[in-house]
């Protein structure tokens, strides 16, 4: 295959060479799935499947501690969060509108998982503090609506191991058994869950969409809810869901799909602040995934050559296959997607290459 053949006349920097390098293909082992649907039955409480939000509390200490600088340094945060020995408190993480947050269990492709849609963008900030960066009050770009949060550590499903196991093993040391055979089988105890906010995606408003708001809110959360149960598929297949333009352009390629039964090409140009191209519109989703890197503007223009030329080759390849209705053919799209190179698949036969990989997994 021609891997770069687009970009040889303009070689690409060392970094942007390692930054486009295949995570998919690195020879990661996938994540185990998490021993935990029989767990989170046990807590829901209507006809809809709804968990109430308060339950969380019970199994995620950091729940239990206000936003501040350094908090984790402090001992008695550090003794809740990785030794379980918490109160709760009445400085328990502030959130406006805790009422209104929904907790479900949804099937996903890849397995059941609790997903957290929460109302307000405030409330949705402080959650992304407390869940990635450990109760401390980091920054959070508009255009950041949802997130996989993974390797939390689950007390309950921690605590009813320990009474298990003590109940016939009354003699022996738990610690010991908790080191031994407990914490090197991760999907025993530690939790992924998604959090969605029900902002615009990327930040993308409905008028530049052209179309309602109520229409955009309702597609936004399909979009956001497909978009990382995509991300969790790859972790069980591949075993890598990184920060990459890779792993977003295909997710949010199965998201719109997904939410509209169309790829909306220009959506997808919008998300990523290239509606305009070649012009970059600033604070677009885009800079969230270059984060970290110095790039020359030449580097830069490049970076958004490949993902203009990405997108427009997805969409062709998209338009070569019938609708989406299969959750079959939504992993085989997703993996021709992964074992393509971004680079491959923003060459000039870029959608050919998709295809062809698509017939091969699709035909096993």
């Amino acid at each position: 295959m021609e891997t770069k053949a687009i970009f040889r006349e303009n070689l690409l920097s060392t970094q942007l060479e390692d930054y486009f390098s295949n995570k998919f293909t690195a020879g990661k082992e996938g994540i185990q799935i998490p021993s935990g649907e029989i767990f989170w039955e046990k807590y829901i409480n209507d006809s809809e499947g709804n968990i109430s939000f308060h339950v969380l509390r019970e199994f995620y200490p950091q729940l239990n501690f206000p936003i501040e600088d350094g908090i984790e340094k402090n001992q008695t945060y550090r003794d809740a969060v990785l030794k379980g020995t918490f109160i709760i408190s009445d400085k328990a993480l502030p959130l406006h509108r805790e009422s209104e947050i929904t907790l479900k269990l949804y099937q996903s492709i890849a397995y059941d998982i609790p997903v957290l849609t929460v109302p307000d963008e405030t409330d949705f900030q402080t959650l992304i503090q407390c869940l990635i960066h450990k109760n401390n009050p980091a920054p959070i770009p508009k255009s950041m609506g949802a997130s996989l949060i993974s390797g939390i550590n689950n007390w309950k499903k921690i605590n009813n191991l320990k009474q298990k196991w003590t109940e016939s093993n009354s003699s022996l040391s738990w610690n010991e058994e908790f080191l031994k055979n407990i914490v090197p089988n991760t999907h025993l105890y530690k939790d992924r869950i998604i959090l969605l906010s029900m902002k615009p995606y990327s930040n993308v408003s409905a008028e530049k969409l052209q179309i309602s708001s109520e229409e955009w809110k309702k597609t936004s959360l399909k979009i956001r809810l497909e978009h990382e149960c995509v991300h969790l598929y790859t972790l069980k297949k591949f075993g890598s869901a990184s920060n990459n333009l890779h792993d977003e352009l295909i997710a949010d390629y199965i998201g719109i799909v997904a939410a509209t039964g169309i790829y909306q090409k220009d959506w997808m140009l919008t998300f990523m602040g290239l509606e305009e191209y070649p012009k970059y519109r600033k604070g677009a989703r885009l800079e969230n995934y270059l984060a970290g890197m110095t790039l020359s503007e030449s580097e830069f223009a490049q970076v958004t050559k490949i993902i203009k030329q990405a997108i427009e080759n997805i969409a062709v390849f998209n338009d070569q296959l019938k609708k989406m209705e299969t959750d079959h053919d939504k992993i085989w799209r997703i993996e021709a997607l992964c074992t393509t190179d971004l680079l491959q698949i923003s060459s000039d036969n870029g959608a050919q290459l998709l295809l062809d990989t698509y017939n091969k997994i699709s035909a096993r």
